[in-house]
């Protein structure tokens, strides 16, 4: 019998996940709560920026195989389920399961002895055993050593980029059993086209990283694209997402550390990172910015913090890390504000303009996005405090951005959107009244920009 694919949770993660299915000739079923979001699906309209979304969900449709529904009823003939509800955070920084246990609860309606059940929503160490394994066991009395497939695929979707997608993007998977996980993987395999690894063997795939071949060319060796490495339990593949994602986190915390340095010793970091990058081998580069948003960085080291605190152990770094990205937006006004004193402008009679919402260029994705922050400090100080980005319409303190330029003082870039470095690339400061650019994501050109406007990057000198 031919699989027939139910998705819960049709958002940034689900949604492609669906139509890709769909689009491979598997009979799916994407399901969401919101009546309204299946009602704009069902039409070919998505709230996702990414207009390659808005494609697949036209080809998903065009080939028969995409029934959407808000009606939970319609997963009973599905044989694999792929969850991928929302695990955010809670005010205290405490994972909230909610979503997901609803999801579960609901699950347990319709599962059968033989189905597959995947998570792909992040989640920490031990979430799928300790909670959805323990409920669905308590719901239907079914056992995923035996009676079906419990398995852990963490979503890698990153939003706004051309290249990385979730039909191609490697992938890695673990299970409460070992059979259980190589049918799960089989499943991604066709569903990705790439090959099955053993955890065990990704060190000898991407030996050696770096060679020449007879021919003198220079080549580097990957994992393949929409490969699937097979995790050793379930519990590792859960610790891979929120682990990779607090890597990130860590070394952003330390460049936006090594930012504040330069500033005080009036070094040009971004210029440092540069040389650093051109080392082949041992570092990032990463770069310092205003803040960190998303439902990755800025939320998967909470849910290992969480992890580790129930287990005994207070991951200091981590929770150093949190705090020093968390702290970003107030060191950038901080900054603001001194070299607005030092030039003798009184910021309380100054109108600000802050240029993006989202926590990512080119995207509509406001999660955790340190425009808040910034927000929230800058009226604060300033006599006015105006917003733009051509990604949320509906929050914008006027349609057009040149009528808010004209009013604006000081300038306050937190997203890097096309349109904003095209924008202030090509802007006549002399015709305006700004006489500050905070540039939250060190991306204008400042050699460009005229003498008589006080410039501030994060740890630049400009």
């Amino acid at each position: 019998m031919k699989s027939v694919v139910g998705v819960l949770g049709l958002g940034y993660v689900g949604l492609p996940l669906a139509t890709l299915s769909a689009i491979k000739g598997f009979k799916t079923v994407g399901y969401d709560v919101s009546v309204d979001r299946i009602n704009e699906l069902s039409k070919s309209k998505t709230h996702t920026s990414k207009s390659e979304n808005l494609l697949d969900l036209k080809k998903a449709h065009q080939s028969g195989n995409l029934l959407l529904t808000s009606n939970f009823s319609d997963l009973s003939n599905c044989n694999i389920y792929i969850i991928c509800v929302p695990t955010p955070i809670d005010d205290n920084k405490e994972p909230d399961l909610s979503h997901l246990l609803e999801a579960t609860s609901q699950l347990a309606k319709v599962l059968k002895k033989k189905d597959i059940i995947i998570v792909e929503s992040t989640v920490f160490p031990g979430t799928c055993e300790e909670h959805v394994e323990k409920q669905i066991f308590k719901n239907t009395g079914l056992d995923s050593k035996k009676d079906y497939v419990l398995a852990h695929c963490p979503e890698r979707v990153n939003p706004g980029d051309d290249f990385w997608n979730s039909g191609n993007i490697p992938r890695v998977i673990g299970a409460t059993t070992k059979e259980g996980n190589k049918k799960a993987a089989k499943f991604y395999s066709m569903l990705l086209g790439g090959e099955i690894i053993d955890v065990k063997d990704v060190k000898k795939e991407i030996k050696t990283k770096f060679k020449l071949d007879n021919e003198g060319n220079f080549h580097t060796k990957l994992i393949p694209p929409g490969s699937i490495t097979l995790m050793e339990t379930i519990r590792d593949a859960e610790a891979v997402k929120a682990m990779e994602n607090t890597v990130r986190d860590v070394n952003i915390a330390f460049v936006n550390e090594l930012a504040k340095i330069s500033t005080a010793l009036e070094l040009d970091v971004v210029d440092i990172i540069d040389g650093m990058a051109t080392k082949p081998f041992g570092k990032g580069p990463y770069y310092p910015g205003i803040g960190v948003g998303g439902h990755c960085i800025a939320v998967d080291p909470e849910w290992l913090k969480s992890a580790s605190f129930r287990a005994g152990y207070f991951p200091e770094i981590i929770n150093l890390a949190r705090n020093t990205n968390n702290n970003m937006p107030e060191f950038a006004i901080n900054s603001l504000q001194d070299a607005c004193k030092k030039a003798g402008i009184e910021t309380k009679n100054q109108n600000c303009l802050i240029l993006g919402i989202s926590y990512k260029k080119n995207i509509d994705d406001l999660r955790e996005s340190p425009f808040f922050d910034v927000k929230r400090l800058a009226e604060k100080i300033f006599k006015k405090v105006d917003v733009y980005d051509p990604f949320f319409e509906s929050l914008n303190s006027a349609p057009n951005l040149d009528d808010l330029i004209t009013e604006a003082n000081i300038l306050i870039l937190v997203t890097d959107h096309d349109f904003f470095v095209n924008y202030i690339n090509k802007l006549n400061f002399q015709n305006t009244s700004i006489k500050v650019l905070l540039d939250g994501r060190n991306c204008i050109e400042s050699d460009l920009l005229p003498d008589n406007l006080i410039y501030i990057g994060i740890g630049r000198t400009k």
